[in-house]
């Protein structure tokens, strides 16, 4: 009985855990997708193009967290994990800015498909002229992604959370454990 209940609590914690995760992993996607949404709204105003589309930018953000956490949890990139931490980490800049783009192409064909076109048309349209507009963005998502999954690379060598206690606990709290002076 005690076991089934360890159990139970062991997986509450586990899910617990991985919505954390997937939150901390999707806040970050989404504030920097929404300000390159901004900045895309930004120019295209300056030439009297009204086209705003948060809302997929949102899904689009919580859809590549939970493909982030996916991989993760499959293990992408684990061959690299004994090398030096710029290999896993521009491997995994590299593979996740490729779901980027894919997911960008997505929203691409759906924003087609809403206004009444077909995929092929839609298609086309981004092989024509939108391509442009697809190579910048990815060459941002993967500038944008290379400290994000660096500081992951970081945690996980160091210790998860410890990176984390870094950035946003005050390191007074030590009592010397560091300072050669014994804190004085």
């Amino acid at each position: 009985m005690k076991n089934a209940h360890a159990e139970k609590a062991g997986k509450k914690e586990k899910i617990v855990h991985e919505l954390r995760q997937l939150a901390g992993i999707f806040l970050y996607l989404a504030f920097f997708f929404m300000v390159l949404r901004t900045y895309t709204h930004l120019i295209l105003v300056e030439h009297r193009i009204s086209y705003v589309a948060y809302g997929l930018t949102v899904l689009k953000a919580l859809a590549l967290a939970k493909i982030i956490l996916t991989g993760e949890t499959l293990r992408l990139g684990e061959r690299f994990h004994d090398r030096p931490l710029i290999i896993p980490t521009l491997y995994a800049t590299l593979l996740f800015s490729i779901f980027a783009l894919v997911l960008e192409v997505v929203e691409h064909l759906l924003l087609g498909k809403i206004h009444g076109k077909a995929f092929g048309e839609v298609f086309e349209e981004i092989l024509e002229k939108g391509w442009p507009h697809l190579v910048g963005m990815s060459l941002v998502v993967f500038i944008a992604f290379l400290p994000f999954f660096a500081f992951r690379a970081v945690e996980r060598t160091i210790g998860e959370g410890k990176l984390t206690d870094l950035f946003f606990k005050s390191r007074e709290a030590k009592t010397g454990e560091d300072d050669p002076d014994g804190g004085s």
